[in-house]
């Protein structure tokens, strides 16, 4: 079965990503077969596809997506016909603690990618998605929904009438501050634009600080949590740790998730000795992780925010939207 795949071809860039069709292979033992209904998009796949990030090769992009199983291949038993499922960003990660570094394994970058109308993929490598979840709404769940459902429940888990700072306005935010409210915690955002700050009090934070205004956030965020933010969410990076860190209360958390705002600068460690704070790197989830986060979704009354959906075909127009920063939710591709 032949159909059609959108390609990177290297070195990369936006106007040349190129259309091919390409054939879906019946599913084997432990395979099945996804029709994608939704893919969405992340900043990583605009790297991938811009050619900030090198493939070496023709690579099908995009990393997330949901569908539904139309073949299954012989002795399979996870899912059958008709199944709603969607991907996993770390497909060889099933459970327990990661045993690998780097994105060798990750669909759209070391391996193809979503961007496809059927695809033949391990069952392992996919969960059942929530039952009062559409497609395009599974479809934001396995990077940016999983990035934030791990910081907050998987190593220690918020509880109802703590603190949580959650900068800025990214889609692993925009999730964060709704799953932070769902469970009763307290959130501060950041931004630097008035307009964001107002749709984030919207959204449900509970105070937003200006970080164009106020260099010291940190300071400020700490001060608005009374003594200290319980958890903090570091997407910035080593730029912005040191106001994560002045931030977070005596024993608090921070859960670094990202490096948008750079990969390395000078950082004062001293308040992580004398605050005895935890610091803990995640990246994504694994399969485990996805499935917990699947059940904790089908009993709070929480749904992505969607920015806007692009079919297929313009999936380069989506991908310079993602890049402009203008966007606030998810960007949805259809095929």
């Amino acid at each position: 079965m032949l159909s059609p795949a959108v390609y990177v071809v290297p070195p990369g860039g936006l106007d040349h990503l190129v259309t091919r069709d390409v054939a879906t292979p019946e599913p084997q033992p432990g395979e099945v077969t996804i029709e994608v209904h939704a893919n969405s998009l992340n900043h990583h796949d605009v790297l991938v596809a811009s050619g900030a990030i090198e493939t070496g090769e023709p690579r099908i992009l995009l990393s997330d997506a949901a569908g539904e199983v139309v073949a299954v291949g012989e002795g399979e038993s996870r899912f059958g016909l008709g199944d709603r499922v969607m991907t996993t960003y770390l497909p060889h990660w099933h459970r327990g603690r990661p045993t690998f570094d780097g994105f060798a394994n990750s669909p759209g970058d070391g391996v193809d990618g979503y961007a496809r109308r059927f695809v033949t993929i391990q069952a392992a490598a996919l969960t059942a998605i929530p039952w009062n979840y559409s497609y395009a709404e599974a479809a934001t769940l396995p990077t940016a929904g999983l990035s934030a459902w791990r910081a907050l429940f998987s190593s220690s888990p918020l509880e109802p009438g703590q603190t949580v700072l959650v900068p800025g306005s990214s889609t692993v935010s925009l999730f964060a501050i709704q799953l932070a409210k769902a469970v009763g915690a307290r959130v501060i955002g950041t931004s630097s634009s008035t307009e964001k700050m107002s749709r984030l009090l919207d959204l449900g934070v509970d105070a937003a600080v200006n970080y164009r205004d106020n260099p010291q956030w940190g300071r400020e965020a700490f001060d608005l949590a009374g003594h200290g933010v319980d958890h903090v969410l570091d997407i910035g990076g080593p730029a912005t740790l040191d106001q994560s860190l002045a931030a977070v209360k005596v024993g608090g958390r921070i859960s670094a998730l990202g490096i948008m705002a750079g990969a390395s600068s000078t950082v004062d460690f001293t308040p992580l000795l004398t605050k005895q704070i935890t610091i803990e790197g995640l990246l994504v989830g694994s399969r485990e992780h996805q499935e917990e986060m699947v059940a904790g979704l089908e009993g709070l009354a929480v749904h992505p925010v969607i920015d806007s959906t692009y079919p297929l075909e313009s999936l380069s127009d989506a991908l310079r939207h993602q890049g402009s920063g203008r966007h606030f939710g998810k960007i949805v591709v259809t095929s």
